[in-house]
């Protein structure tokens, strides 16, 4: 099962569409999720990711000009009852049908918005804590807005002290795992400092094996500001030597078709 994260950058304008739309082919997610969704293009968009092979599209709503999020699937998707935050617009829980899969997509404020930032990040560590001690399976996607020492050019984060909470938690940064000493960035600033911002985080209880990636060259080559992030849950074996599908616990169910 392959996730897909990406930032548009303001919606993604008329003219990068066909290269947003190509991307989205090319990296042939399973489930796609969009970061600075605005309303004003759910129409183009949703047939243009329909023709390809999504009609599951769901998005948070977000008011007129605001960046929201929407996110596409091969499979049904659920909705999942959101945050009680003060821009619920830029928090989207869902699952595959059927599935004990959690996937919550996030864009945390930036620096501008303190008290936004704040306000998400009390959310996300509540959100963290609970899938913790009900030993659930989750992911988190998305912008953090934030990132560990590392991950910065040169520019400090502010909210490092809770994204190494939520770590501590036993959470798991996926491409660091795979990435140990490597520093790549997901984001640059006006001044060409690069940041980590976009992230994908696992729950403690997710035994299928997990790997992450960023592809660069949609970024470099003006698509968007933001690079794109990939997320693959492989399968696994049972001891009956049976495929395991991502999309349940170890043994149970045979889950959708896609991954």
């Amino acid at each position: 099962m392959r996730v897909m994260e990406w930032n548009l950058q303001y919606g993604g304008a008329q003219e990068r569409l066909p290269g947003i739309i190509e991307a989205v082919r090319r990296h042939d997610p399973d489930v796609l999720v969009l970061l600075e969704f605005r309303p004003e293009r759910i129409i183009e968009v949703s047939l243009s990711l329909a023709a390809l092979g999504y009609p599951y599209i769901l998005n948070s709503q977000p008011p007129p000009r605001t960046n929201g999020i929407l996110v596409a699937s091969k499979c049904p998707l659920v909705q999942l009852s959101g945050a009680t935050i003060s821009s619920p617009h830029r928090w989207m829980e869902v699952s595959p049908e059927g599935s004990d899969l959690r996937i919550l997509a996030v864009h945390v404020p930036g620096a501008s918005d303190l008290t936004g930032k704040m306000e998400f990040w009390g959310a996300l560590l509540e959100y963290a804590r609970e899938a913790t001690e009900l030993r659930d399976r989750r992911i988190i996607v998305g912008d953090l807005s934030t990132g560990l020492g590392r991950d910065s050019e040169g520019t400090p984060f502010l909210g490092t002290e809770h994204l190494s909470s939520l770590l501590n938690m036993g959470w798991r940064d996926i491409w660091r795992e795979y990435h140990q000493l490597a520093r790549e960035y997901s984001w640059y600033s006006s001044s060409g400092k690069g940041m980590r911002t976009d992230h994908v985080l696992a729950s403690p209880h997710i035994q299928h094996p997990l790997w992450a990636k960023y592809s660069h060259q949609e970024r470099e080559s003006g698509i968007s500001d933001h690079s794109i992030l990939i997320l693959d849950i492989m399968h696994r074996l049972n001891e009956s030597g049976s495929r395991s599908s991502p999309l349940f616990r170890l043994g149970e169910g045979p889950g959708c078709t896609i991954g």
